[in-house]
């Protein structure tokens, strides 16, 4: 398959990934209490590799107490401890593919997450809620902004000398960059409110200065409200960002305000009922009126999926970066893959659920002929991560 371009080598400024194929961040729910990654992810990265993945971007990692996610067993890469547990989990999957490179997504969740999971006031770019999360939000003063840069040059830091191949910030979803960016959760009246790059560009050039690591960005090219990131917006964005020289780009889409639209399928009401802490606290009687009353309204701002979901957003963006660019979102085909590398013009792409459903899914590609994800976008697999169990597939064993 070398005369395939989906399978050549992507040359970047720091590094070579051996294919175009990227096993997207995806949220494993698989560290223990304290954020400890366990021996879960060294079993799941190695079956990755042994399906023939290469390039294998970790889930969102807390860079603090602070900034972790409301989900009970969320990795971090803030200590010495979790350092050590991540090591041991790449030099395992390094002696079992040495080829695989590991890349590890940090993030802080800013305004979503809530206080009784993190045991501390949630902070945010501005005072402004999420509407899903229905926290109160303190912002982070100037002082305390800086201090977060810090800590994501530390969990960069940490990401090296853990041995990671490379690191993704997470600046999309809603997150604390992506609240920076937005104009509907900045509206601060410092240096950050003035220049809501000034985040982003700061911690990327303090990683860089602090480490060697590749750098990669996951952004989202448009959300679900009317005064946040549109793609015309983020286009004006692009010369700040080619600046920073980043590796590569990820384009994405959404926030948690409407968080099925950042994945796009089947909506499963009752596991989220069930298993969402933000819902399972409530009477069984207002948790029925939700889902027969309500949700019925509250689904009107869902997007239908539609394969290739982000592929026009990515592509506008393509024609202005200098930036490599990779694309996310509804790829279920071989034939899409061609099309998006060879028609469209991007260098890559990346895929979560099909990876869930067959982490076998690259070694298939590479098998002659049409290839279709047996992924049906359930999305079980997503709003099963609210629950305690590890991510897996619900619609039972890849054949």
């Amino acid at each position: 398959m070398s005369g395939n371009p989906m399978f050549s080598p992507l040359k970047l400024k720091r590094i070579t990934l051996p294919n175009r194929i990227i096993r997207a961040a995806t949220f494993e729910n698989m560290a223990d209490a304290d954020g400890v990654p366990t021996e879960k992810f060294t079993e799941l990265y190695k079956k990755l590799a042994a399906g023939g993945a290469r390039n294998i971007i970790t889930g969102f990692a807390h860079t603090s107490r602070e900034g972790r996610a409301m989900q009970p067993f969320q990795a971090g890469i803030n200590d010495s401890v979790k350092v050590e547990a991540w090591q041991q989990i790449i030099d395992a999957v390094k002696s079992y593919q040495p080829e695989t490179n590991l890349i590890i997504q940090i993030s802080h969740t800013g305004r979503q997450t809530i206080s009784r999971a993190t045991h501390m006031p949630v902070k945010g770019a501005s005072s402004i809620r999420c509407t899903y999360f229905r926290q109160r939000v303190t912002p982070l003063t100037t002082d305390e902004v800086k201090e977060k840069v810090d800590e994501y040059i530390t969990a960069a830091r940490n990401a090296q000398k853990a041995g990671f191949d490379a690191v993704q910030i997470h600046c999309a979803h809603g997150y604390l960059i992506h609240q920076f960016l937005s104009p509907f959760t900045n509206n601060r009246d410092d240096e950050y409110g003035n220049d809501r790059l000034l985040f982003l560009r700061q911690i990327v050039e303090g990683i860089k200065a602090a480490t060697r690591l590749p750098i990669f960005l996951k952004i989202s090219a448009g959300d679900d409200r009317q005064r946040g990131l549109n793609l015309p917006l983020v286009m004006s964005y692009w010369p700040v960002i080619d600046s920073l020289e980043v590796d590569a780009v990820e384009i994405s889409y959404g926030m948690m305000e409407v968080a099925f639209n950042i994945i796009r399928g089947d909506h499963p009401l009752d596991p989220v009922l069930k298993h969402n802490s933000l819902f399972n606290r409530y009477h069984p009687a207002l948790r029925w009126i939700f889902k027969h009353f309500i949700f019925h309204w509250y689904k009107r701002s869902f997007i239908n999926y539609c394969d290739l979901y982000n592929l026009e957003n990515a592509a506008r963006i393509k024609t202005i970066s200098k930036t490599p660019i990779l694309v996310t979102g509804g790829i279920r085909k071989k034939s899409q893959i061609d099309f998006i590398i060879n028609k469209r013009g991007l260098d890559g792409i990346t895929l979560s659920r099909p990876f869930v459903c067959e982490p076998d899914f690259v070694n298939r590609l590479a098998a002659d002929g049409e290839v279709v994800s047996r992924c049906t976008s359930c999305n079980l697999c997503t709003v099963m991560c609210d629950s305690k169990q590890p991510l897996r597939c619900y619609q039972g064993p890849a054949k």
